[in-house]
């Protein structure tokens, strides 16, 4: 019943909260440009993560239509990129909102399917970043002008992330950012990371994670991992049914590519290669 524990390398989930304009989206691109080469952005922004285009390389899903069901789909559609970007997540639980309603009985359905999103992101073969918007509050400070005179300026500060108030668990790491693009990690799993700050977030903060991430045994690869590889190795005109045909002629009673070691999935990509060349 009890074993020995050993330490395994894993896979990141982390949360990005912050106000409007504090940099959510571009500290989101620098991290993960530093966490993996293939990067996939699930944008709820309207597209906004686009204009940093030529700033970042990346693949997008603009999720016009951010329901529960239709993030699950793109999270799922995403298992080939080594970091997925979900740029908001906010939007998830406005939906979720929206399908509870103002009857509090209502949640004992709408529960189940924000479970089936949290597990949906914890599933993922990949690194994850969510980013989360946060309530905004204004505060008062005083402020040296450039006549050198102090006067009261506005300030404004995110408080609260707008999402389910306990959905930061879910993550190993979660940080806030300030107006002035400062991350400040506010719940780690890493131990480096402790009350740690990082002005404009990006690769210091991705090398930390990376040694953390790396630090044991290797993670078994899974099986939507090894169907994802296999399906972008497939040449345009070929159909699925060919792949089949291949592997099942190489390894009899295997029916999916999630059967096989990766190994095996290796010695598949190069089989369908072969044929296309």
């Amino acid at each position: 019943m009890f074993s020995t524990p050993t330490k395994s390398q894993k896979r990141l989930r982390m949360a990005i909260a912050g106000a409007s304009g504090s940099g959510k989206t571009y500290s989101a691109l620098s991290i993960a440009s530093h966490l993996g080469k293939n990067v996939g952005v699930i944008d709820t922004e309207r597209g906004s993560s686009a204009l940093y285009c030529d700033a970042f390389d990346f693949q997008l899903c603009d999720l016009v239509n951010p329901s529960p069901e239709n993030y699950i789909n793109a999270i799922k559609a995403a298992a080939n990129f080594d970091v997925l970007i979900i740029d908001s997540f906010s939007h998830a639980w406005y939906e979720l909102l929206n399908m509870a309603g103002q009857r509090f009985e209502n949640w004992s359905k709408v529960r189940p399917i924000e479970r089936n999103l949290i597990n949906a992101i914890l599933d993922h073969p990949g690194h994850v970043l969510i980013t989360m918007r946060t309530k905004t509050e204004y505060v008062v400070e005083m402020v040296e002008n450039r006549s050198g005179k102090m006067s009261n300026q506005p300030r404004k500060v995110g408080t609260i992330p707008i999402q389910s108030k306990d959905v930061e668990y879910e993550f190993d790491i979660s940080g806030n950012l300030s107006a002035d693009h400062i991350l400040t990690i506010d719940k780690t799993r890493c131990a480096a990371l402790d009350r740690m700050e990082f002005p404009n977030p990006g690769q210091e903060l991705a090398e930390i994670l990376t040694a953390w991430l790396t630090d044991g045994a290797p993670l078994p690869e899974t099986g939507d991992s090894k169907a994802a590889r296999v399906t972008a190795a497939m040449p345009e005109k070929m159909k699925k049914a060919e792949v089949l045909n291949i592997l099942q002629m190489k390894w009899e009673g295997i029916t999916s590519p999630r059967q096989l070691t990766s190994n095996q999935v290796n010695e598949l990509i190069e089989m369908i290669q072969s044929q296309a060349a």
